[in-house]
């Protein structure tokens, strides 16, 4: 890792999001949106990333309270993150696992969660 973080990059490479340090974990959820989307989660909070590009943003309607946006890149749709709904800073934000160099990422261990029950 290089300056002591990590850079990611969406399918296009227009978006790019610098983590600070490789991460404790990478979750795994089973809920609709990540299933469908590919994403696995890794969490920092927002004043230690940098993040750059062009993003389109959405957020879930079929939940009783929508809490967060997910955003993907404007030119190829790779999700790359997601952002509480509050105003920043956040204390955590999810980045998608996806955009880095699987490598990198080597031995950081996955947690399984049931993201398909938090909103029943």
């Amino acid at each position: 890792m290089d300056r002591g973080g990590i850079e990611g990059r969406c399918h296009c490479g227009r978006a790019t999001v610098r983590l600070p340090r490789c991460p404790a974990s990478i979750t795994q959820c089973n809920c609709s949106l990540c299933t469908k989307t590919g994403f696995r989660g890794m969490y920092f909070g927002s004043n230690e990333l940098a993040i750059a590009g062009d993003f389109e943003s959405y957020v879930r309607q079929d939940l009783k309270q929508p809490y967060l946006a997910t955003h993907r890149c404007a030119h190829c749709g790779t999700v790359t993150h997601w952002t509480p709904l509050s105003e920043p800073p956040h204390e955590r934000m999810g980045v998608n696992a996806r955009l880095f160099d699987q490598a990198a990422l080597a031995g950081v261990p996955i947690n399984h969660v049931d993201g398909a029950s938090w909103d029943e």
